[in-house]
């Protein structure tokens, strides 16, 4: 207890000398001073890059806004199209540079129509995916999927590990899929958006025998945000995975009550023994990723404030 009272003293002591100071020379704001003595996060009034986890419910859908570039990762379903086609319209997107369709799944790609109808889109990226041994159902997305981007006019283009995108102020780089797979989510594009010295990776469904394979080639390293794998299923973000990418935040996409139990119980004991902080969209509805290049602060809202 007299250890504590002490801190305390001297907590108070060092806020009562920055405000002196900034009071005298004027150097050190309040808020610059709540935000060194870890009381208040900094909060970018004019991001450079923000990434937005859109709440599209049980599915997946990232808009990356990077000065003047702008990318869409997924847009949910086809109910979800709808929700993603009014969050661009909130945040003041009139074009897409580039679409990334992950993986050919409904709750991935079924929106991506709504959002060619509704907004100029200059490339659309898939996988490169063997229709081999495939279900009819994943085959009905696939096609689905090349039957939107023809009515569209867009040629789509395959997205291959080592392609790299130039965001003008950031750049974002391919890094999976990079084999030939019988369970259609480890097809899912993964990519790397690097701004300054933070880092964001994006995984899609990927599970373990996609990570396995590209901790095996080398492409992972150590990074600050994972969008975790799969809505957070037991099938992806492992062990090994973890230990090379060190991620201090991860953010799960997911749809509240959802019938597949995500994220799974293990995937959040997991990530809490890594001492990585979780965003959940199920919770916090859409979730903002702001930086500046050197610090990433996070933006959030509960669900009863983003339906108000």
């Amino acid at each position: 207890m007299k250890i504590f009272k002490r801190i305390l003293v001297v907590t108070a002591l060092i806020v009562i000398l920055l405000m002196a100071v900034s009071d005298t020379f004027g150097f050190v704001s309040y808020e610059d001073m709540m935000v060194f003595l870890g009381l208040r996060p900094p909060v970018f009034t004019t991001a450079e890059l923000s990434v937005h986890f859109i709440d599209v419910g049980q599915g997946d859908s990232t808009l990356i806004i990077s000065g003047d570039r702008t990318v869409l990762i997924d847009a949910g379903d086809s109910e979800g199209g709808q929700a993603v086609r009014s969050y661009l319209v909130s945040q003041k997107v009139d074009h897409l540079d580039y679409i990334i369709a992950t993986h050919p799944h409904s709750d991935h790609t079924g929106g991506i129509e709504t959002v060619l109808e509704s907004f100029e889109t200059g490339t659309l990226l898939i996988p490169v995916f063997s229709e081999n041994g495939k279900s009819e159902d994943d085959l009905y997305a696939w096609h689905e999927l090349n039957r939107t981007a023809e009515a569209a006019g867009i040629a789509m283009t395959e997205a291959v590990p080592g392609m790299a995108l130039d965001l003008g102020i950031s750049s974002l780089s391919v890094l999976a899929p990079s084999g030939d797979y019988d369970e259609i989510n480890n097809y899912s594009v993964v990519t790397e958006l690097v701004h300054g010295d933070n880092s964001f990776l994006i995984t899609g469904d990927a599970e373990t025998e996609s990570e396995a394979d590209m901790l095996k080639s080398g492409v992972l390293e150590d990074i600050d945000v994972l969008k975790a794998g799969h809505h957070g299923s037991s099938t992806s973000t492992g062990s090994e995975f973890l230990e090379i990418v060190k991620p201090e935040y991860a953010v799960i996409s997911c749809g509240a009550g959802n019938s597949y139990n995500h994220p799974s119980a293990s995937v959040m004991k997991r990530l809490g023994e890594y001492g990585v902080r979780v965003f959940r969209t199920d919770l916090q509805g859409s979730i903002i990723a702001e930086s500046d290049g050197k610090t990433i602060c996070f933006l959030t809202a509960d669900k009863e404030q983003a339906e108000k």
